[in-house]
């Protein structure tokens, strides 16, 4: 036993050492206990959460002569010669490498006999899905009517691949994935009965990091134990894995929540030069946020931060608001579909570093409309009030009321232009209108790329069309750089020309792209 891999070694072999799955466990017992066996069970569910494990356990159950409460005793010769693989009566085989008809006839052929020493023989076939049609349709008669002595055991990790035909035969039940808190108990408890010493914090990650699935988190902790000489640190399971410690995530969101742009963004230029995973690091920093979020909301079930962590993630989400968390979630969420397909890796991090500290250095929302008083609900003026002025011929010359009509809709304008162009919304997202001077709306951005990208004549002409659909203005976007426009602000008291035949001929030449020619 001592060279077997610790998933293998620290199989449960009961009901009752099994972690978590507490509805499949109560229901098979009190139908071994009374007696009320089905011929044929369905276990569908994730890899790794117990399928195979129950079906072996249930199998020495039902044949096991000093069963108590549904458990089998796992010491009579029966249960021996199941837990050693010597008994002909349990036949488990794996659908992936048997997929074919004569496969499953053979075992048809070998239900025809009675059970040599057991009172029934078990079928266990695992990843079932695989089987061929053939081969479903030869293992549809016997499991409507099998042997009064037989007993089938399906297990598959994809039962939307079963025929319906045989689910209909069967008892279902669905296996869930192991929760943090339950994967860091089993991980304990194996580090304690193995002698290996690792850090709560290393626990924490190599939980987080095997998805619900009890086997893989046993794989990753014998892998990290095998590299460890001495105890299993965080950097450890960080330099084995790829994976990022708890400490890098706190720190980079320090960096964010401190509005340390350049900071932020070499963080994420060394993680790239270093040859780390960027996108594992993104999903990493995601689950950290996720966990800022549970603790801002006030649910502790499935937090899994140590203590002292803890402490330091209270701190840092009392610095912002719940709506501006929700927002830097969105923010890397939406990172993590970008870093698959970017020609520059760390693009997508280090455009997201920036848009969080955007939404870290102010309580209002690029995405929320800040909300409004009665009396100024009252003083706004409406979209069609605006277009019934611009179709008179008023002038739309640095009107705040104008301004805050274009600043409130802004979220509006990003969600509609998403109908029409995808790849300027991260830009836009960026970008703040400041000014309508002379039928343009002058819109600063903090990076020269962001405000090329949008200053192309058909994005323009797209921007444009689309702020008319939300608000009724015919506005012409003008894009600036942010720090050329705080160097040379226009000054508030210069008034535009008036209108002229010469100004109507440069508004048409914008929308058009044309040119006079001398």
């Amino acid at each position: 036993m001592s060279n077997l891999v610790l998933y293998r070694k620290f199989r449960s072999l009961s009901f009752a050492d099994l972690v978590g799955q507490n509805h499949v466990k109560l229901t098979l017992t009190h139908a071994v206990a009374n007696h009320r066996l089905g011929h044929a069970y369905l276990f569908c569910g994730p890899r790794g959460v117990g399928k195979t494990s129950v079906a072996r356990i249930l199998a020495r159950a039902v044949n096991c002569p000093n069963a108590k409460e549904g458990e089998p005793c796992n010491e009579c010769e029966i249960c021996k010669e199941f837990l050693n693989g010597t008994s002909l009566d349990v036949l488990e085989i794996d659908a992936a490498s048997h997929t074919g008809v004569d496969n499953i006839r053979e075992l048809i052929e070998h239900l025809q006999f009675a059970p040599t020493r057991a009172q029934y023989k078990v079928i266990i076939i695992d990843e079932v899905h695989m089987l061929s049609r053939g081969a479903f349709n030869a293992l549809l008669k016997s499991l409507e009517e099998p042997p009064a002595h037989a007993i089938f055991i399906l297990a598959t990790t994809e039962v939307h691949k079963l025929p319906a035909t045989i689910v209909s035969r069967t008892q279902r039940f669905d296996f869930k994935k192991g929760s943090v808190a339950d994967l860091t108990a089993r991980l304990k408890f194996v580090c304690k009965q193995s002698q290996i010493s690792a850090s709560e914090e290393a626990i924490a990650i190599i939980a987080q990091s095997a998805d619900g699935s009890f086997r893989d988190a046993l794989s990753l902790l014998d892998q990290v134990a095998s590299f460890a000489s001495g105890e299993i640190t965080p950097e450890l399971v960080e330099d084995v894995l790829g994976k990022t410690s708890f400490k890098s995530c706190s720190d980079f969101f320090d960096l964010i929540l401190s509005v340390q742009t350049l900071e932020a963004v070499r963080f994420v230029s060394e993680l790239s030069f270093a040859g780390r995973d960027l996108l594992q690091f993104q999903k990493d920093f995601l689950e950290y946020l996720r966990q800022s979020l549970l603790l801002k909301v006030g649910v502790k079930t499935e937090i899994i931060l140590p203590e002292e962590q803890l402490q330091k993630c209270t701190n840092q989400i009392g610095k912002i608001s719940l709506d501006q968390l929700v927002r830097i979630i969105e923010v890397f969420q939406k990172s993590g579909s970008e870093l698959k397909w970017t020609a520059i890796q760390s693009l997508p991090l280090e455009l997201a570093a920036v848009e969080a500290i955007s939404l870290s250095e102010s309580s209002v929302s690029l995405r929320g409309a800040p909300q409004k008083s009665p009396a100024a609900t009252k003083q706004s003026v409406s979209s069609e009030e605006i277009a019934t002025s611009r179709r008179s011929g008023a002038r739309q010359d640095n009107d705040p009321q104008l301004l805050q009509q274009v600043t409130e809709n802004w979220p509006k304008i990003l969600e509609k232009l998403k109908d029409y162009n995808h790849s300027l919304i991260p830009s836009l997202k960026l970008a703040h209108p400041v000014e309508i001077i002379d039928q343009e709306l002058v819109v600063t951005f903090p990076y020269k790329f962001h405000k090329d990208a949008v200053e192309q004549r058909k994005n323009k002409i797209v921007v444009d069309q689309v702020i008319e659909e939300v608000t009724g203005l015919k506005l012409m976007i003008k894009p600036v750089v942010e720090k050329d426009w705080q160097a040379n602000p226009r000054p508030t008291d210069e008034k535009p020309a008036a209108d002229s035949g010469e100004n109507l001929m440069e508004s048409a030449l914008k929308i058009m792209g044309g040119e006079v020619e001398s």
